[in-house]
């Protein structure tokens, strides 16, 4: 496994970092010198793509909680014909791929596009799955659910419970949920080209285009800040998955 990763993630990442790095690629290695001039002429062009990327994603996030939160409890703790149906449902769209899926909420809300409302729903159709898969295996821990019957036998209201008892408990599964949501959405491609006004385009798209009509050496200057963004969030969910089972100990 580790050599998969150094083969398929490391050194293409590492390639990427000397490509950046070189005045003239296409003569090697650094070939004409070794340069960052790359990094300092694509970030004016990435920022402000960047800046609408993280803010969509965050947006998201929060809509996850907000819906995926309740929605994950009641699947969680009341099972039944319905709430099966649903689990099934929400994760219809990664099912689909993702270019029938932007075509098809495109042509049922064309009224929310130019506002970038139809982009945001987009995202939170496709992340939302992963939020559920987070939290529902959490919410439905027997141990959970008998601290949670002990404290309000105790006296304790819904309020204090769920504050001190449940979220507590769920901080690694809503920590993955919060992290996945947040690298997928920054990252996706698919919803943010097509469902996104073409006047405004999110980062991913940045980097197609980048790639596509410059010259190897902004572009890969450019993946790297794009890298530079997500890397902390990747870093985040590997410690709390190495994390949870000490805590589950």
């Amino acid at each position: 496994m580790t050599r998969i990763v150094l083969a398929f993630v490391v050194a293409p990442i590492l390639a990427t970092l000397v490509a950046a790095t070189s005045v003239d690629f296409s003569r090697g290695p650094w070939g004409g010198g070794f340069t960052l001039d790359w990094f300092a002429a694509a970030w004016p062009a990435l920022a402000p793509v960047i800046g609408r990327s993280l803010a969509v994603a965050t947006l998201v996030v929060v809509l996850n909680l907000c819906l995926g939160g309740p929605l994950a409890w009641w699947v969680a703790r009341f099972p039944s014909p319905a709430t099966r149906l649903t689990g099934y449902l929400v994760n219809v769209p990664l099912a689909v791929p993702g270019i029938a899926l932007s075509v098809a909420l495109i042509g049922t809300y064309p009224m929310l596009r130019p506002s970038g409302a139809l982009l945001v729903l987009g995202h939170l159709v496709f992340t939302l799955p992963f939020t559920l898969a987070a939290l529902v295996a959490a919410l439905a821990d027997e141990e959970l659910r008998t601290n949670e019957s002990v404290a309000r036998s105790l006296g304790a209201g819904n309020a204090r419970v769920l504050w001190t008892i449940t979220a507590p408990t769920c901080l690694i599964a809503i920590t993955q949920a919060v992290t996945m949501v947040f690298a997928l959405s920054f990252g996706e491609f698919n919803i943010s080209f097509f469902v996104n006004p073409p006047a405004t385009p999110m980062a991913p798209f940045a980097l197609f285009d980048a790639y596509a009509t410059q010259r190897l050496e902004p572009a890969s200057a450019q993946s790297l800040i794009f890298i530079a963004f997500v890397a902390p969030v990747l870093t985040a969910i590997v410690l709390t998955r190495r994390w949870a089972p000490r805590r589950t100990r």
